[in-house]
């Protein structure tokens, strides 16, 4: 299948982790109590248990004194802490609520800081689309302020997010871009791991000799930068290139450097990208030393019942055509759906107010309409969930009578549960929507249609 093709992928190398202590400037430089706890906060960084306590004292403390800048680092380190524990749901959720505020500070650099963190989460849960929107947004905004080291690794992190679609020709261009950042600022553990992912599009395009310029060029600059960390992924890379080659010998040389390059024991405290992109590597260098020691026991299988397998053959054929057939039509139906979308976004004139509506409730409450980001049903009671506002305001209603009194033109049920603001949805996906705040809310194909016919109208 298409997406086990890419198993042998370098997975590794999501680079843009950075940490947020000290960015901004404290709103109170006096204060000796955020002093104290940013000073325990920085001494127990890997520690979680120390490091979620102390983050949740500054967190108590800035909201007392109603220091948003702090109550900003809090939710960082609070979402820090999960991250490295493994919980990275939680950790997102953190970090939004830290958005939210650098966004009402407001603090721009804070906000795009804190997009990179969310953009990486989103890499490690396998979410592409979300990974990519932040990625987009985070090298658009370092291009303008002419920031060449983190431009280069957010178009180096697009980059690979398209190789992973084995969307060739796009990585191809965003890692030529980032290489050429990284070059120009002289960065050699980034020209290195660059210099990887373009052997290994090159290694995915089948162009084999280009694959291992880039791949000798890359274990050069690591060998000699005492980059011990890329040594294993450029073994395995070098080996699979020369198996492509039909150079069984050469293959097995690297195969052998690349299991006794790999280290024995994980350590993740020296660097917080081997933390991201270790067990990837292991992963992958162990599947790769099974692979070549198996033992062709299977033949007696296909010998006693040859017949067996090939109708087993034909029917697996059978399934992945049908598969593949049935993936490619809905890959192109939700394409031209995301196409109409972006196509209703930029026809928008951007001084054009979204269409308003005051909602009356049977609570009494009034709610304008351009403020509802969804509605959620929950038994006999409905949720509308607001722009800026944590919890959602509750009413005792049906989906049907909300539907009634919402603008037709700017709502739409996707869900038997969930009824959209269409002027929020940035993403769409199979079963999915994003909205810009991040939040991915569910997508049922027996309300397609109305979502395709809205947006048409559009």
């Amino acid at each position: 299948m298409t997406y086990k093709s890419i198993r042998f992928l370098i997975l590794g190398f999501l680079v843009f982790i950075l940490n947020f202590s000290g960015y901004a400037q404290p709103q109170s430089p006096n204060d000796q109590e955020v002093n104290r706890l940013n000073t325990l906060l920085r001494k127990h960084a890997r520690n979680t248990d120390s490091l979620t306590f102390y983050a949740n004292e500054l967190l108590k403390y800035s909201k007392q004194n109603n220091i948003k800048f702090w109550e900003h680092s809090a939710y960082i380190e609070l979402g820090n802490s999960e991250r490295i524990s493994g919980n990275i749901k939680a950790s997102n959720d953190y970090y939004h609520s830290a958005l939210r505020i650098a966004t009402s500070i407001p603090n721009v650099k804070a906000q795009y800081r804190v997009m990179n963190n969310i953009a990486l989460n989103h890499k490690r849960l396998k979410r592409n689309d979300s990974a990519y929107y932040y990625f987009k947004k985070l090298n658009d905004y370092h291009t303008g302020q002419l920031e060449i080291l983190p431009a280069s690794m957010a178009k180096m992190n697009i980059g690979l997010t398209f190789l992973q679609y084995q969307e060739l020709d796009s990585a191809e261009y965003y890692l030529n871009k980032s290489h050429k950042g990284f070059e120009e600022i002289n960065n050699i553990r980034y020209v290195a791991q660059n210099l990887n992912l373009l052997g290994e599009l090159q290694l995915q395009k089948g162009a084999y000799e280009k694959a291992l310029e880039y791949a000798d060029s890359s274990l050069k600059k690591a060998s000699e930068n005492n980059l011990e960390f890329l040594l294993p992924t450029n073994y395995f890379l070098l080996s699979r290139i020369y198996s492509n080659m039909g150079n069984d010998e050469k293959a097995k040389e690297y195969s052998d450097l690349a299991i006794s390059a790999r280290p024995k024991e994980m350590d993740f405290s020296e660097s917080r990208i081997d933390y991201l992109n270790e067990g990837i590597r292991i992963n992958k260098a162990k599947a790769y030393e099974s692979h070549l020691i198996k033992v062709e026991e299977s033949n007696q299988f296909f010998k006693s019942n040859l017949f067996i397998a090939v109708i087993l053959i034909l029917l697996l054929i059978s399934i992945v055509y049908v598969f593949f057939k049935k993936h490619k039509v809905i890959k192109n139906e939700f394409k031209d759906i995301q196409l109409k979308l972006d196509a209703t976004s930029n026809s928008k004139p951007k001084d054009k107010l979204e269409d308003e509506k005051v909602i009356h409730l049977k609570s009494k409450a009034t709610i304008n309409s351009a403020k509802i980001l969804y509605v959620k049903s929950d038994g006999h009671y409905v949720e509308y969930y607001l722009d800026a506002r944590k919890n959602p305001e509750v009413d005792r209603n049906t989906m049907i009578d909300v539907e009634k009194t919402l603008p037709t033109q700017s709502f739409v049920r996707i869900h038997k549960s969930y009824i959209v603001n269409i002027n929020r949805i940035k993403i769409i996906n199979s079963n999915k929507v994003m909205l810009d705040t991040g939040e991915w809310i569910n997508l049922s194909r027996v309300y397609k249609q109305a979502l395709k016919d809205i947006l048409i109208k559009e």
